[in-house]
């Protein structure tokens, strides 16, 4: 009985949503100027020194999530829709076990009442478009709360907002440079036609659910991804896609994937009861079972190069007879020797490397760029170490053979998607502006300290429009006036616990790609001019 007791408190400690932040926000209520009416903040991506990549700036999304997730469903579901003192109980009891009975009896609980009381969140969010670039230091988001009895809880939020956004908006991004080389490489090649991106749209595959930090990460991330991709292995993003953005996976591609081998399946298939491996007989095995369409072959359990090399050439007229693509897959070594070619390999295939070993095996057109498209009948994949530097490395040496990677797919995992933090982008929330007393003022952060570092963490002043410039770039303009405040780029997503407005998957995937076509664009003409 005691400890059911215990997990029933912890579950509804876990859930009461006034306690998802940070412990020093604690006591901030009590720390703000007397008479304060306003606070008024903004959430910036402020430098790429750690995700140089990133020229475009950062990719806004997963705002709506948040939205949803925890200032719809979190608070209405465990705040506002739980007894009062219920919820004060928990969160006065937190204050005396986390800062002392002292210190909670000067901090208090009639704000979380009252909060309670008034049954919805003061607050009034404007955000970016989801799917757009946003420049360094611009602010993606500006939040400040509605009512004068809760200027406190505007930055009481941070923490619980930050948390949420700085992956998804690190994972679009890193997929959108995938995307940006992807669309490079293709444009060159000859292969890419903007009004049909379907052979484009599953090159770059989300491999990163089992190295995620929970299944949460992994639905943040697969959403990312789908911003620029329809290729993943994340089923959870799917539902997430569906509840969060609209999508519709009876009706549209919101993530998709083909039958695909694992070591389990090749080692058990190809190895006899005295331990003799024989990866024909599972290679056979595997065609005989899918006669038809894609299917992915896994291929490195023992001997790659000769499974590539030997099996897979002798099985040629049946590979081509089959309506759909066989798939190799090679999962270990480095990728780009593997796919490209070592050239001080003495054996002539891994000299060759594994794509132009299928170009030559199985043959290919040549295009109208003068580039070797592989037979559609055969593709790889490659899913292990894959990083943005690998993939240029992969693209380059193909372009240099004359091959387009037509048929290559590169699996990306949860060591490109998981291995960064929220300073990857310099991701934060400040306060610029609030009223005391009626009396408006603008504040700032300005560190001399930062200078050392080369990352200056000096914020905008006063209230902020982001709009463009004369030269049609995206920029922040602050200590604008309340007028001008409202108009701009930024528009209302969130006031007084509604969402005001909303996007869709179908929607993101277009601006993304134009946006990323564009940059593509601007930078094939800089490289041009140098």
């Amino acid at each position: 009985m005691e400890t059911n007791s215990k997990l029933n408190t912890a579950s509804r400690l876990l859930v009461n949503a006034m306690l998802l932040t940070d412990g020093y926000k604690l006591g901030h209520k009590t720390m703000y100027p007397k008479g304060m009416t306003k606070l008024y903040s903004n959430f910036t991506p402020r430098t790429n020194k750690h995700f140089p990549d990133a020229t475009q700036g950062a990719v806004v999304f997963g705002i709506q999530y948040f939205l949803k997730k925890y200032l719809v469903d979190e608070f209405n579901s465990n705040f506002f829709g739980r007894p009062k003192d219920e919820v004060v109980k928990e969160y006065r009891d937190l204050l005396v076990g986390f800062l002392g009975e002292e210190m909670a009896n000067r901090i208090g609980t009639d704000h979380i009442a009252e909060l309670h009381d008034l049954g919805y969140l003061p607050i009034h969010i404007k955000a970016l478009p989801e799917g757009m670039y946003c420049p360094l230091g611009v602010p993606m988001l500006t939040i400040t709360n509605t009512h004068k009895d809760f200027a406190w809880l505007t930055n009481y939020l941070e923490t619980l907002l930050s948390n949420s956004l700085w992956k998804s908006v690190n994972c679009a991004t890193t997929a959108d440079v995938f995307k940006r080389e992807l669309l490079r490489h293709a444009k060159k090649t000859g292969f890419l036609n903007p009004n049909d991106t379907s052979n484009v749209d599953f090159l770059c595959h989300d491999f990163s659910m089992r190295g995620m930090s929970g299944i949460e990460d992994a639905i943040v991330t697969g959403m990312a991804h789908a911003t620029s991709f329809c290729g993943g292995e994340t089923v959870p993003a799917i539902i997430g896609l569906e509840y969060y953005y609209g999508a519709d996976k009876l009706h549209d591609c919101v993530l998709g994937t083909i039958p695909a081998t694992e070591h389990s399946i090749e080692c058990s298939n190809a190895t006899d009861f005295d331990g003799n491996p024989d990866d024909e007989k599972y290679f056979v095995e595997m065609l005989d079972r899918f006669k038809d369409g894609f299917i992915s072959i896994v291929a490195d359990g023992y001997d790659y190069w000769n499974f590539i090399g030997k099996i897979v050439p002798k099985y040629k007229d049946q590979i081509m007879a089959r309506n759909g693509r066989v798939v190799i897959r090679p999962d270990s070594g480095d990728p780009v020797k593997i796919i490209c070619g070592d050239p001080e390999a003495e054996d002539p295939i891994v000299r060759m490397g594994s794509y132009e070993f299928l170009c030559k095996v199985f043959g290919g057109k040549v295009n109208d760029k003068g580039y070797v498209e592989l037979d559609p009948h055969i593709g790889l994949i490659y899913g292990d170490a894959i990083n943005m530097k690998r993939q240029r490395e992969i693209y380059a040496q193909l372009e240099d053979k004359g091959i387009a990677a037509t048929n290559l797919v590169l699996g990306i995992g949860s060591f490109t998607y998981q291995c960064a933090t929220r300073d990857n982008l310099g991701l934060a929330m400040k306060a610029t502006y609030c009223e005391i007393d009626g009396k408006p003022k603008e504040i700032f952060k300005d560190p001399k300290t930062t200078v050392a570092s080369g990352m200056s963490k000096k914020s905008l002043r006063g209230l902020i429009k982001v709009d463009y410039d004369a030269s049609g770039n995206v920029t922040a303009y602050d200590r604008v006036s309340p007028e001008e405040e409202k108009q701009g780029l930024l528009q209302t997503v969130f006031l007084d616990g509604k969402i005001t407005r909303e996007t869709t998957l179908d929607e993101i995937r277009k601006a993304r790609f134009e946006y990323a076509m564009d940059a593509v664009e601007m930078e094939t003409m800089e490289t041009r001019q140098v």
